[in-house]
């Protein structure tokens, strides 16, 4: 028997398709009309229709966050619907009144299902338009006011995101040898983590419950005119500025030849933020995440085996180690705040 990464993908998605058409009729209640990807990578997400809307179904389709980490990741995403100030992809509940339920996809075994409420808006906001910057800036404070100021229940179980998680327990440095290091990526990455390290520990304040993830694509611009986030499966316990540095990190990709425009971007998102809350002390390392954000793609990238992956995350390594190569031969980073 092939492997299930082994098969065709059509094959592997009629699989997923059938398993969750019958979990959601068996454990939801919900008949669903048409399914629509829209992404497969470590999960597969589609669109559903449904006779009350469209929804999002969520298919864990390899090793990753076990059903415990999934359903402490749905609690924050209930408490947020609750508390109505971040518009994020509100969790449905099993008939049982359960967030996550397992199911079994032929050829690849356990799986686990989670449907959401659809959140209408159009992806990767256009960073260039009135009130784009700010309207980001302003979900990403009140995302981190309201994990700073909830508390979070005793089993709450999410991964950490620090400096030693992301580098010296990242998946590429547990596997140094990994062909898309080349010769020397690992090095590299071990000379970054002995930098950052070097600047010591966080003050304790700065770390809290963050989204993992922030980049734009995870952002939507809704109907109304604000910004949505999407996207939790990353979130966990770490600095509030690595949130902020992948916002960044993914407008400065847009516009890596026009530095003006990069720095107006992060001017207004800045502004935005703290009129919500203080940015964190740790922004004066700012530097330092913009690298662990890299470090989290490459991980992301060497530690899977999925196909559409494969066509676009060699490249993107390869670039990724060749800047942090030249960053530690003295360039600035890209992305670097230069007030």
């Amino acid at each position: 028997m092939p492997l299930f990464e082994d098969l065709p993908r059509d094959i592997q998605l009629a699989a997923m398709e059938n398993a969750a058409r019958t979990t959601l009729a068996n454990r939801y209640g919900i008949t669903p009309g048409a399914f629509t990807l829209q992404q497969y990578e470590d999960n597969c997400v589609y669109r559903i229709e449904t006779d009350t809307g469209p929804h999002t179904v969520r298919m864990s389709v390899r090793d990753g966050r076990p059903p415990h980490h999934q359903a402490s990741e749905l609690a924050w995403l209930e408490s947020l619907a609750r508390a109505h100030t971040v518009t994020a992809p509100r969790p449905l509940t099993t008939t049982d009144g359960t967030f996550i339920t397992e199911t079994i996809v032929e050829g690849l075994g356990p799986s686990t299902v989670a449907i959401f409420e659809w959140v209408p808006g159009h992806a990767e906001p256009p960073f260039r338009e009135p009130g784009i910057a700010e309207g980001m800036g302003t979900v990403t404070a009140q995302l981190h006011h309201h994990a700073q100021t909830t508390a979070l229940p005793d089993n709450f179980a999410r991964p950490t995101w620090d400096a030693a998680d992301i580098l010296d327990r990242g998946y590429a440095l547990t596997h140094p040898d990994h062909p898309l290091l080349g010769a020397n990526g690992a090095a590299v990455l071990r000379a970054v983590a002995e930098r950052i390290h070097a600047h010591g520990p966080l003050p304790e304040r700065d770390r809290g419950l963050i989204h993992g993830d922030l980049h734009r694509e995870n952002m939507l611009l809704t109907p109304n005119g604000s910004i949505a986030v999407i996207d939790f499966d990353d979130c966990g316990l770490g600095a509030y500025t690595l949130d902020i540095a992948t916002v960044l990190s993914s407008i400065h990709r847009l516009c890596r030849n026009d530095s003006e425009a990069y720095a107006d971007f992060a001017h207004r998102f800045l502004t935005a933020y703290e009129k919500i809350r203080p940015l964190p002390e740790s922004m004066d390392r700012f530097e330092d995440f913009l690298l662990l954000r890299d470090t989290f793609i490459v991980n992301f990238v060497t530690s899977s085996t999925n196909t559409e992956v494969a066509t676009w995350g060699p490249r993107r390594v390869a670039g990724l180690i060749a800047q942090m190569q030249a960053h530690l031969a003295g360039d600035t980073y890209p992305g670097t705040l230069t007030s």
